[in-house]
């Protein structure tokens, strides 16, 4: 935990610096997988997660199998959580769409169809995700995906708790690759010969391998995927009146994945950032292997809302007299306002996915919806001809760029009748 210190640029671009991104290291276990299979996939499996597995187990079918023994009280969280996201993605699911064009023989249409085969990546490393599998598996129902494959880790069918199964069935996942890391990725890009065929579209939160890996197969032109979410981050902003303790748990709650996560408490009063950092260290000393936190003192709230713009974080706490500046905030993954909007309440039961853009990226990045899931096809219908300066000016247009036939292609429809 950090001290203290004035909030500026070089903070931010000390944070990027700071973040790489394994791209070299992910390319040979990319063309391993490509090469070799489900022999690559072992092989990398047992190198890095330490876990053996014949090819036969890399690929298994869930639907079917008994859920097991689950705690009552945790199906009923599980279903709470999922009557809240299914709720939001329902209600924000786009829809085809049919508008006049602004020639009146013209009729356009914006068109939404599901992706018919999509790879979900759900962490199961140090910490199981399982919250993962409901923010990404229920988009996609939702979006009308008919085939879900799951990639859930090192993990035998017998392995796989009750709770896990249950959310498989609820989804509808039929099929589990029994793989993480960079090579789960490259096994859902290429697929497996004879066990698993290839994916669409690969979404799902991941390490710096993983986001790696999912750049590298849509640079290959393979699959798309929904975005580079890395590593967790969390800004909170607060005003002197922001619950302190409340706003580090907030910000330890996104540090506690891993050691390269990243945390910001920033606020323009001083007397609340000296409590918010005696309050941190506290709290910090009862678990080990914490991302750092930074504790960051801003001249006014316009620097703070300027600091969090250039930053881009993947999570936005406002609290206390900067809950104001939430129609200010351009580049957050997702902003939380008020007292009761943690950012762990959005992790689990207020109803967006919790998947959002790491690293910067929020600056032209969004998070996972149903869009992510959807493909957006635009329709031109034009059944009689279109005016005669409308063609024109189109022909106009393609004479300019040189391009004769394109010119061609409308002149001649000047003279045909309607």
């Amino acid at each position: 935990m950090s001290a203290s210190t004035p909030l500026t640029i070089e903070t931010v671009e000390a944070v990027r610096l700071g973040r790489a991104f394994p791209w070299p290291d992910v390319t040979p276990i990319v063309d391993a997988v490509r090469d070799r299979g489900a022999e690559a996939v072992v092989e990398f499996t047992r190198r890095f997660d330490h876990v053996d597995l014949d090819p036969g187990e890399l690929v298994w079918r869930c639907d079917g199998r008994p859920v097991g023994d689950l705690d009552p009280a945790l199906r009923a969280a599980i279903d709470r959580a999922f009557a809240a996201i299914e709720h939001f993605h329902t209600a924000t699911r786009p829809h085809d769409l049919t508008v006049p064009g602004a020639d009146p023989a013209v009729t356009l249409e914006e068109r939404w169809t599901p992706l018919q085969r999509v790879g979900l990546y759900v962490p199961r490393g140090r910490f199981p995700l399982l919250s993962s599998l409901l923010m990404t598996g229920i988009p996609a129902r939702v979006a009308g995906v008919p085939e879900l494959v799951v990639a859930l880790g090192a993990v035998r069918p017998a392995g796989l708790e009750p709770a896990w199964r249950y959310v498989l069935q609820r989804l509808g996942v039929g099929t589990v690759l029994a793989a993480g890391g960079a090579q789960a990725v490259a096994a859902l890009a290429y697929g497996l010969p004879g066990r698993l065929d290839a994916v669409d579209l690969i979404a799902g939160p991941g390490s710096a391998w993983v986001t790696a890996a999912k750049a590298e197969v849509y640079r290959r032109g393979l699959v798309g995927v929904d975005l580079l979410a890395g590593p967790s981050e969390v800004a909170v902003v607060a005003g002197p009146s922001a619950p302190v303790r409340w706003a580090v748990l907030d910000t330890l709650a996104q540090a506690e994945h891993a050691p390269d996560a990243l945390g910001f408490l920033v606020s323009w009063d001083r007397p609340w950032l000296e409590r918010a950092l005696a309050e941190l260290e506290a709290l910090a000393r009862e678990r080990e292997g914490l991302g750092p936190v930074r504790v960051l003192l801003a001249r006014d709230p316009a620097e703070a809302v300027a600091f969090v713009n250039r930053l881009a974080p993947e999570h936005l706490g406002l609290l206390g007299e900067a809950e104001i500046l939430a129609p200010q905030v351009t580049t957050a993954g997702a902003v939380f306002v008020g007292p009761y909007a943690g950012q762990a309440f959005g992790d689990y039961v207020a109803g967006p996915s919790h998947v959002l853009p790491t690293g910067g990226t929020g600056r032209f990045a969004a998070g996972l919806s149903t869009r992510t899931f959807l493909h957006r096809t635009s329709v031109i219908r034009v059944p009689e001809r279109p005016r005669a300066e409308t063609l024109e000016a189109g022909a106009e247009l393609a004479r300019l760029e040189g391009l004769l036939f394109h010119a061609r292609a409308l002149t001649e429809r000047l003279d045909s009748p309607r």
